[in-house]
């Protein structure tokens, strides 16, 4: 790693963990509902069996001069912070309107009411969202739902969920912008907020019953991507412990470089809100409204590569994470990595809509290339699926994330001791029939793990009683497997994994997937 790099890694596990067990200056922990963090004083809102402390900064507002650059450590308050509320969420689209504030960066705990004495295991959500939507506080998919610590802290774990700077505005790189920086990156900024709400956790947690030595990250889509980036960062080693990579975007712990992203991104995104011209270009870029840079380029959700997410800069990732794990320079720890059965069913229109035999071809070529097209329509000859959408969805479920997955476990089994475990999801939501059309798509896994209105069969409550125990002893203890549910075999040269759904039992290997053939075809770079 580069000399500044490393330099400034320790710095800051230095501060960490010199900062762990400070309180801000005059605050008493006296009532029960009140937590101390470096900051200041904040008190909770019970919900049920929980205190939550929801809204709590943990960085700086990234507004004005401070909008495209590196997060900085919140400011300290005075008195007691009212804790009962969510802050806001960072710009995104929604329907059609720009929402959200740019000062968003917060975080929620989630704990239980009576404390035990040990500290408990602390289980972090990182949403999906494609890097420019979503939020801690929740989501409309499957049905809606909450992104909270009801299903969790009553297995005994503190849980946290927060905001990060989406699209333009968290991953915004430009060669204007390189210019302000020592290290001539630009970009990245997302991720800096989510190592900088780690550094939070670990110099705070404490303060609300969580072990600081005891931290998983788990996330799906662009949260399973960013956490397999954060795995190799010199910036986030020592501030996790454990992680679940689920339906992990980018595909193959491989992300964009940084020449990518100015050029793809940066520049089109600055000729958009007319700066490209500009003598001050980044001037240019700071003094647009929210509203201007947010539309300027929305983010995209397709088989195609996604436009925001971290880059590959040299400083906060200084190669591409999945070399890093192949190299052993990383992280080393128990992993979970999985995903869904039809994972691109929502988007197997999306590189052109498919109907028949050429829309077929030409949606091929569009994901994989030209040269791969026969090769890949002697695996997945259209006339053995139902439909030709039904025969893309299932090669790009296997290309893109199937494979993918069992390609990254193979390669973290190979560099660590630690053990690792993948799991193929393979339940649909039975109990609402629209719900149910949608197939066991994309991150459907949420709809088990967090609660909303949908309304779980009683076989269902069983896949969701299973799959938070197989995850919070995991955060726990390194290893998902106790009580009387299946047993989880881990991966390595068996190829071993854990069907979770109507059925939850390890399988070994997947000829359906035809992973051995997806492992010959490299995917035009960027991955997704």
């Amino acid at each position: 790693m580069p000399c500044s790099s490393r330099m400034l890694a320790v710095f800051l596990l230095l501060a960490t963990s010199a900062g762990a067990s400070a309180q801000s200056p005059g605050c008493s922990a006296s009532e029960p509902d009140i937590a101390c963090t470096q900051q200041g004083a904040v008190r909770g809102v019970t919900e049920g069996g929980m205190l939550a402390f929801k809204g709590i900064p943990y960085a700086r507002p990234p507004v004005g001069a401070l909008r495209w650059k590196p997060t900085e450590a919140a400011d300290a308050w005075t008195g007691v912070r009212d804790g009962s509320r969510f802050g806001a969420i960072c710009p995104q689209i929604a329907g059609s309107e720009v929402k959200g504030e740019e000062d968003c960066l917060t975080l929620n705990v989630w704990r239980p009411r009576s404390l035990p004495a040990e500290k408990l295991p602390v289980m972090v959500w990182l949403t999906g969202g494609g890097n420019h939507s979503l939020s801690g506080q929740g989501s409309s998919g499957f049905g809606g739902l909450s992104y909270s610590g009801d299903n969790f802290v009553p297995q005994g774990v503190v849980f946290v969920s927060y905001n990060l700077r989406l699209g333009v505005l968290g991953f915004l790189a430009h060669p204007a912008l390189d210019a302000e920086r020592a290290e001539k990156i630009s970009g990245n900024y997302g991720s800096l907020d989510q190592i900088a709400m780690l550094r939070w956790l670990k110099a705070n947690i404490a303060a609300f019953g969580g072990d600081p030595d005891r931290i998983f990250l788990f996330g799906t889509s662009a949260g399973g991507g960013n956490i397999c980036a954060l795995m190799t960062s010199p910036l986030a080693r020592g501030l996790f412990h454990g992680a679940a990579m689920q339906s992990s975007v980018p595909n193959g712990c491989e992300i964009q470089t940084l020449d990518y992203a100015r050029s793809r991104t940066g520049n089109k995104v600055t000729e958009a809100v007319g700066c490209s011209t500009a003598s001050d270009v980044a001037g240019c870029l700071r003094g647009k409204s929210v509203s201007e840079m947010v539309s300027a380029m929305p983010g995209t959700f397709t088989v195609l590569p996604r436009i925001y997410g971290p880059n590959v800069d040299g400083h906060v990732f200084p190669k591409q994470p999945l070399e890093l794990i192949k190299e052993g320079q990383y992280a080393a720890m128990p992993v979970i990595i999985g995903n869904t059965l039809e994972e691109t069913m929502p988007w197997a229109d999306t590189a052109g809509k498919v109907t028949d035999d050429a829309s077929y071809a030409v949606a091929i070529d569009k994901v994989f290339g030209a040269a791969y097209h026969e090769r890949i329509l002697a695996q997945y000859p259209v006339t053995s699926y139902a439909t030709p959408r039904l025969a893309f969805m299932r090669l790009t479920t296997d290309a893109e994330f199937t494979c993918q997955s069992r390609r990254v476990a193979q390669a973290l089994a190979k560099a660590q001791r630690q053990p690792v475990y993948r799991y193929l999801f393979t339940q649909a939501q039975e109990n609402d029939p629209a719900l149910k059309a949608g197939g066991v798509a994309h991150t459907i896994e949420h709809a088990f793990l967090f609660p909303g209105k949908y309304q779980l069969t009683e076989a269902e409550a069983v896949t969701q009683r299973r799959m938070i125990g197989y995850w919070t002893r995991m955060a726990r203890s390194g290893n998902p497997n106790g009580g009387s549910d299946p047993r989880w075999p881990a991966s390595g040269d068996t190829d071993s994994y854990l069907a979770i759904g109507a059925v939850t039992a390890a399988q070994t290997g997947s000829t359906e997937a035809k992973c051995d053939f997806w492992d010959t075809v490299p995917f035009p770079q960027p991955h997704l």
